[in-house]
């Protein structure tokens, strides 16, 4: 754990290799990656911080987008990192982004998973529903209920076994519900990067799910679009669990495009 200007921020850190940061989606710690650092840690050194209003980062003033920029920027000055590659997923691929628009010297490659240049009126609408399922829902019963939206019907029909797990990693620790709210708050006072996108000299990959409720793959796919030379990965029978949806195929894919940064 290190101390920031907007507070502790904590992480876990496994592998060895050139630096990766995982960044989390909405409501989540480090923890929701499960065994995909370890995965990914036979080729990187895999940080993976929690994101501000949760976790060991609860503490501390409220999240923002430019927060969590110097959020990460921090955790890399204080491991000795000048530079990594990023894997955020939802919000926290929207991180991922605006740390590469931010500090383009600190980012060698971006992955980003299911994730929007803007904030649609689609998007609006997903972010009123998650903010009242996090009024209204026991925080034990989040879990559950994001599982419906992240992966797609097929999956629960043949990844049964791994969405239960999910769903465990997903849970809401009722100490983190004021954070989570916190973050969808922020998030509902909007973004647009559209403008800046076409100035993002990072490499960056861009994964959608074409079947995800959540993000609507048309907003991803307008990232992937407007970000030059962008390698887009689009996946018909995924929702917005992309890297577990895809399996070991994605995954390959994701790992060869980071290793470019060797």
């Amino acid at each position: 754990m290190v101390e920031g200007p907007r507070g502790p921020i904590g992480w876990g850190e496994t592998g060895e290799g050139p630096p990766l940061v995982l960044v989390a989606g909405l409501g989540s710690t480090g923890a929701i990656w499960g065994e995909l650092p370890r995965l990914l840690g036979r080729r990187f050194t895999v940080l993976a911080p929690d994101n501000r209003g949760v976790g060991a980062s609860r503490d501390g003033t409220p999240f923002t987008l430019a927060g969590a920029v110097d959020d990460l920027v921090r955790v890399l000055d204080h491991r000795g990192h000048d530079r990594a590659s990023l894997l955020g997923a939802s919000m926290g691929g929207l991180v991922a982004v605006h740390t590469a628009l931010g500090a383009p010297d600190r980012v060698d490659r971006v992955v980003a998973l299911s994730c929007a240049a803007h904030l649609s009126a689609h998007g609006r609408r997903l972010l009123e529903v998650l903010r009242d399922l996090l009024l209204y829902l026991p925080p034990e019963r989040v879990g559950h209920a994001l599982m419906t939206l992240a992966f797609a019907p097929p999956a629960h029909e043949t990844m049964a076994g791994f969405i239960r797990e999910a769903t465990v990693l997903y849970g809401l620790d009722p100490a983190d519900a004021v954070g989570a709210l916190a973050q969808v708050e922020h998030l509902l006072e909007g973004w647009d990067l559209r403008t800046r996108l076409t100035g993002l000299s990072v490499p960056t990959l861009v994964v959608t799910g074409l079947r995800d409720p959540v993000v609507a793959p048309e907003d991803t796919a307008d990232l992937a679009r407007l970000i030059p030379g962008a390698e887009r990965l689009d996946l018909p029978q995924a929702a917005h669990s992309v890297l577990a949806e895809g399996g070991a195929e994605v995954l390959e894919r994701v790992v060869t495009f980071l290793a470019g940064a060797d």
